[in-house]
């Protein structure tokens, strides 16, 4: 999942799609298995690798996402920033979901066509993506969707274990935190030390493609502050802050409605104009992120400060 908006420079879809990245980890991760009547470990390590399973093993969630990014070089402004959100409700097990993206543009980059807040309604079952015409209200389809070509990557499964991996990876370091109140309820706080190069090369397999040591020296060591509900394991937020090529990033991630079922439906055909397969050789576009009906709340989003890093 992308968050980002048409025409966005390429610089901030780097941006972009790093936090895509991220906010997959949450999402997207299968296969787990939290064992109840054991002792909460307290080594933020562990803790960390059993959130990965407790998440993963749940069959839905609310993901509620949050981005800022520092776009001045592109907007042709000092201190351009511009702000994301993203609401979806998603079906872990089919890999559905529907959601509603706010983007807010700095005012250089608004005009000649480019509203300066942009909202975008989307709804991606298995077999198809359907996005919302704003001015129209009609839902285009494209004939392509989670079980199409979006299936032909990495699978939950091969997702969740590239996680497992990485923070077993000695190169990748831990601190166990104070606990604190989350979305969820008390949580273990756990300050993860994510090393750039090691990260590099986990992607690789998980993509299907190596990165060539160019790409590779492009991804930056960053934080990543975790919450990890200390009743169920369950992740319930996370928060980062990441740098790239001239462009930087806070991110927050959390979850709510852990468990509770949803329902990812297509919208009425009536509405529903059918675009076919790879609309003009492109397919959906991959950038647009955005809810179905009133599911999902639609006020602004509250950009909240990441942690600060640690020295």
């Amino acid at each position: 999942m992308t968050v980002a908006t048409r025409g966005a420079p390429t610089g901030r879809r780097r941006v972009a799609w790093l936090a895509s990245m991220l906010i997959g980890a949450v999402a997207l991760t299968a296969c787990g298995d939290g064992k109840g009547g054991t002792p909460r470990p307290t080594d933020p390590r562990q803790i960390l690798v059993n959130a990965i399973g407790a998440t993963a093993a749940l069959p839905a969630l609310r993901l509620h996402a949050e981005v800022v990014a520092s776009i001045g070089m592109f907007a042709g402004q000092a201190n351009g920033n511009m702000t994301m959100g993203l609401d979806a409700d998603v079906d872990l097990a089919t890999r559905q979901f529907a959601g509603r993206s706010t983007t807010q543009l700095p005012p250089n980059l608004a005009g000649n066509g480019i509203a300066a807040q942009q909202v975008s309604d989307i709804i991606v079952t298995t077999t198809a993506t359907f996005n919302r015409d704003s001015q129209t209200g009609r839902w285009q389809k494209f004939s392509m969707g989670m079980g199409g070509g979006l299936g032909a990557g990495p699978t939950n499964a091969q997702i969740a274990t590239m996680i497992a991996n990485l923070a077993s990876n000695p190169s990748i370091t831990f601190e166990l935190l104070d606990a604190a109140s989350c979305t969820l309820g008390t949580c273990d706080h756990v300050l993860a030390h994510i090393d750039g190069q090691t990260l590099a090369a986990a992607l690789g397999p998980l993509l299907g493609v190596p990165l060539d040591q160019a790409s590779q020296q492009q991804i930056p060591s960053f934080n990543v502050d975790v919450l990890v509900d200390q009743a169920t394991s369950v992740v319930s937020e996370l928060r980062t802050e990441i740098s790239m090529q001239g462009t930087s990033a806070r991110i927050l991630v959390s979850v709510t409605n852990p468990g509770q079922p949803v329902q990812i439906a297509p919208p009425p055909a009536a509405l529903t104009d059918d675009l076919g397969a790879n609309f003009g050789g492109l397919g959906p576009d991959p950038t647009i992120l955005g809810v179905v009906g009133e599911e999902v709340p639609t006020e602004e989003p509250a950009f909240a400060e990441p942690s600060a890093p640690a020295p």
